[in-house]
């Protein structure tokens, strides 16, 4: 497969994103390719696990691996901007393009970043921004199952994994190697075969169940609130829209 490379260094200047973004030509509608992003610690620090590979308005994301690597597959053809960021860390974004049938290889090098935390913190606005996701007014209907990091934080160190499945609907399943799995809450029945969806900040998030630890995709620390919900009678429409979902989880990230 061809492919081809770059490599972005932090404060990489964006002015020019909008002059590389052409219409995309109707013939590469359909056409996709690849992107492949090796992620870095500035000034050698090595690879960096976990962190979070996003390409904007096409909901496609993933998570780094050991050795730094992130793989997004089926990108469409045509000029793309992707984002990438990590818990401690600068977020960094640049423009591409991706040509159908290529793969593009990038590096990018995250800078440290200084994360102070105060000693009180204001409720006001969280509780604005989760008004605003519309999760106040779903946790008041109360058809799913509700946790907010008040709940969590009480109770010591805890992964995400830990917080899921204390949630009604929700199955997690722990591998040999340590893992832990999102998976359907029933293993049978109407809703045999279907695979629950996770959502972070309300853009569906693509799961590999047989690879992606939850715990790597979003750490707690960086988390808000979080909803789940068991079987379509439940689900918010917004997030099933196919009308396939068995269990839906929404995660809410801190402002």
């Amino acid at each position: 497969m061809p492919s081809s490379a770059l490599r972005i260094r932090p404060l990489l200047a964006l002015a020019a994103a909008a002059a590389c973004i052409p219409a995309t030509a109707a013939a590469q509608a359909q056409a996709t390719g690849s992107i492949r992003v090796v992620v870095q610690a500035e000034r050698g620090g090595g690879a960096l696990k976990g962190a979070r590979v996003e390409l904007l308005g096409a909901r496609i994301a993933a998570n780094s691996d050991d050795n730094g690597i992130v793989r997004l597959a089926s990108v469409p053809a045509g000029p793309a901007i992707v984002s990438v960021h990590k818990f401690g860390y600068g977020d960094e974004r640049f423009p591409l393009t991706v040509r159908a049938g290529d793969t593009v290889t990038v590096e990018v090098d995250l800078q440290t970043e200084t994360v102070r935390l105060a000693e009180v913190r204001a409720t006001a606005s969280y509780s604005v921004g989760l008004r605003n996701t519309g999760f106040l007014d779903r946790k008041k209907v109360g058809l799913g199952t509700y946790a907010m990091r008040a709940d969590w934080e009480r109770r010591g160190r805890l992964n995400f994994s830990d917080v899921l499945r204390r949630m009604r609907g929700v199955r997690v399943m722990q591998t040999y190697d340590g893992r832990s799995l999102l998976v359907p809450p029933r293993p049978s029945g109407t809703l045999r075969g279907c695979q629950p969806m996770l959502y972070v900040d309300g853009v569906h998030i693509h799961v590999d169940q047989k690879y992606d630890d939850i715990n790597n995709i979003i750490p707690l620390g960086e988390i808000e609130a979080i909803e789940a919900y068991a079987g379509p009678a439940e689900i918010p429409a917004q997030f099933n829209a196919t009308g396939s979902a068995c269990s839906v989880v929404l995660v809410w990230r801190r402002a």
